[in-house]
């Protein structure tokens, strides 16, 4: 197995971050070319430098041992548009950064004329609308050879195909209908400066009353017609006060008469005399109740005990009576009781039954 790549730059950045000469340099490119940031500007510059560093190097050698290496690289560059095919290495030596970045993808769609401006061009190839033999490209800062450059176009789907698109350079301009204005009111003419500087007379300017006459009380002449006002309003009370009264006391006299009238007599009616109720013998009812009760009472029976009972008035068997006139087969259905036992309730209630008859 292979061991882990050493992570390495790709692209020379410089030594010192502030160096103002070269800030100053930089900052034009940057805004010529469209570049999103300096690290753009750093690319080109480091496939440049590669460029001469190879060159130099060929320089150095025998012309019989650089001439194929030197062919390679005059060919790589004379692809990409950078050199003529008629050039040497001396003339890789005297290429520049402006010649890298003019044969970025971004700026040939601007120079082309397929976008307005350079970050136009950017826009339009990050947001798929440029293509290279119909090939969709989304890489700004791709180096393009002269064969890819008759190839770039407007992607087959885009909206940019259509020459009316607002967003095309060649696109006629959009006119705008006018907005309609009303018509301006024509205004007062302004008074002249004189007269608009001149004051108000001293006499016609109203004078602030003095303290001490805004806090003196009215005059005393004027305090009769408030008395007058008064004295009109009470006479009004009185008499309605008087209005009133006669005709509380109208009402009040109406309605005694109605209550001092005497009131009709009921007509006697006749009355109903009443059959005369059968008397009853005064005689045992208490002792009745009571052997009765007796009767009722379950537990009084030999062998029934309190749950027995509650069991028994539950499924009907309320009364000792109701216990001797059932069947063995009735009072089995009582859960909890056996025949040998419905036999011996059915013979202990006869005989409670019989004795509460005796005694009767």
């Amino acid at each position: 197995m292979g061991g882990i790549r050493r992570q390495r730059k790709k692209i020379i950045t410089p030594g010192h971050p502030y160096d103002q000469a070269r800030l100053e340099r930089e900052l034009p490119l940057v805004g010529e070319y469209g570049l999103r940031n300096k690290r753009e500007l750093w690319k080109a510059r480091t496939v440049l430098s590669k460029a001469r560093q190879q060159a130099r190097g060929l320089l150095a050698l025998d012309p019989d041992i650089r001439s194929q290496r030197e062919r390679e690289l005059l060919s790589r560059l004379s692809r990409f548009g950078m050199l003529s095919e008629s050039a040497d290495l001396d003339s890789v030596l005297a290429l520049d950064v402006k010649t890298v970045l003019d044969r970025r993808l971004q700026t040939i769609v601007f120079r082309i004329g397929l976008a307005s401006t350079p970050y136009q061009a950017r826009q339009f190839i990050s947001h798929r609308h440029i293509a290279i033999d119909k090939g969709v490209v989304t890489s700004p800062s791709r180096l393009i050879t002269v064969k890819e450059e008759s190839g770039i176009a407007y992607a087959p789907r885009s909206p940019l195909n259509n020459p009316q698109h607002p967003s095309r350079p060649q696109a006629p301009p959009v006119v705008e209908e006018p907005e309609k204005t009303e018509k301006p009111r024509p205004k007062a003419k302004p008074a002249p400066k004189e007269e608009q500087r001149k004051p108000a007379p001293k006499e016609e300017q109203r004078k602030p009353a003095p303290k001490e006459e805004q806090r003196k009380p009215a005059p005393k002449e004027e305090q009769p017609r408030v008395i007058e006002k008064k004295a009109e309003v009470k006479p009004k009370e009185v008499e309605k006060k008087a209005e009133v009264k006669p005709k509380e006391v109208e009402k009040k006299a109406e309605v005694k008469p109605k209550e001092e009238q005497p009131k009709p007599k009921p007509t006697p009616t006749p009355e109903v005399k009443e059959a005369p109720k059968e008397k009853k013998p005064p005689a045992k009812p208490i002792e009745e109740k009571s052997k009765v009760a007796t009767i009722a009472d379950l537990s009084q029976i030999e062998g029934i005990g309190a749950k027995t009972a509650m069991l028994l008035q539950d499924h009907g068997f309320k009364t000792a009576q109701k216990i001797a006139g059932s069947s063995v087969d009735d009072i089995t259905k009582v859960p909890g009781i056996g025949p040998a036992t419905a036999e011996k309730m059915i013979k202990n209630a006869k005989a409670l039954v019989k004795k509460a008859g005796e005694g009767k």
